[in-house]
């Protein structure tokens, strides 16, 4: 008569050794349970032709992450995990993974996402361990220090445009853009009058931009506007 099985550890353990049907035999429960149970922990079905396990490779069980040890021994992940269950042994954690210099010398060479996968960790241990080492990514270019900004060049944000200045101090337009919203200081641009207005849509965007010294951008946006039609 078949019962009802409650789940043990050692009960676990004896899931993907032998043939389903051979446990739920000696369990006196059923064979649908057993594969069920089997399924949900993820171990592969019992296959009397799989390659066995030696003694070399049983002790590696444990010493690394199931994904890495599973690509060092040509087996399938699933195996190695069954493998490990079946010994009793505790997944290592990923966050404790101890750093070789062989690791250290994958972080210089591949990236962030291939070095984990490789370890078997994940990206954030990777980042963490290439932050502690001070380390760039593959590729990477080291950029200098930003040049400190001066007094005399700090008066001169917002009395032209950021790109004008960004010319003239020899500086990114990124850099001085930055800068000067830091500083809170508004953006140099154009006070339109009536008198500037009555050049839109008479001159081409770019002469009108050039006489009044601001973007063209700017010229066309005002003209739209004021619903001005372009010069021909």
């Amino acid at each position: 008569m078949l019962h009802e099985i409650v789940w043990t550890a050692d009960v676990d353990r004896l899931l993907g050794t032998v043939a389903d049907r051979d446990i739920a035999q000696r369990l006196g429960c059923s064979r649908a349970a057993i594969t069920e149970r089997r399924r949900n922990l993820r171990i592969p079905p019992f296959n009397p032709h799989r390659r066995p396990w030696s003694r070399a490779e049983e002790e590696l069980l444990g010493t690394m992450p199931d994904r890495r040890l599973a690509r060092r021994l040509k087996r399938s992940t699933e195996s190695v995990a069954a493998r490990r269950r079946a010994k009793g042994i505790r997944i290592p954690d990923p966050k404790k993974h101890r750093w070789t210099p062989a690791d250290d010398k994958l972080l210089g060479e591949r990236p962030d996402a291939q070095v984990a996968l490789f370890l078997g960790i994940s990206r954030i241990a990777v980042l963490h361990r290439r932050c502690r080492l001070r380390l760039l990514r593959p590729g990477a270019e080291k950029y200098a220090r930003p040049r400190p900004w001066p007094p005399e060049e700090d008066a001169l944000l917002g009395t032209a445009l950021d790109a004008e200045l960004a010319d003239k101090l020899r500086r990114t337009l990124s850099d001085v853009s930055r800068r000067r919203h830091r500083l809170g200081i508004p953006s140099h641009g154009h006070h339109w009058t009536p008198k500037t207005d009555a050049l839109l849509g008479k001159l081409p965007d770019k002469k009108v931009a050039r006489r009044l010294r601001c973007t063209v951008k700017a010229v066309a946006r005002r003209r739209e506007r004021l619903g001005i039609p372009a010069a021909c």
